[in-house]
């Protein structure tokens, strides 16, 4: 990754607040069990939303995280 864009995503990161920061540092220390996790069934793009939507409003962050990770690998994959 070239300096530009990481100090993009370390300027991104820190302007989250400290209970999402917390949960992207958790996916980023598990990342090999959560890329196992979200190896599953592709979740349709609106029922993904609707559940980040109920995580944010129980203000689950991680949750909020590992779905928006869950919808980035369907998106790659």
């Amino acid at each position: 990754m070239d300096k530009e864009k990481n100090d993009r995503l370390v300027s991104l990161y820190r302007e989250l607040p400290q209970e999402i920061q917390s949960a992207v540092l958790w996916i980023m220390e598990q990342n090999e069990i959560v890329d196992y996790l979200v190896q599953g069934e592709k979740i349709p793009k609106k029922e993904i939303e609707e559940f980040i939507q109920k995580a944010m409003e129980k203000k689950d962050y991680l949750m909020v995280v590992m779905l928006i990770y869950k919808r980035v690998y369907d998106m790659n994959n």
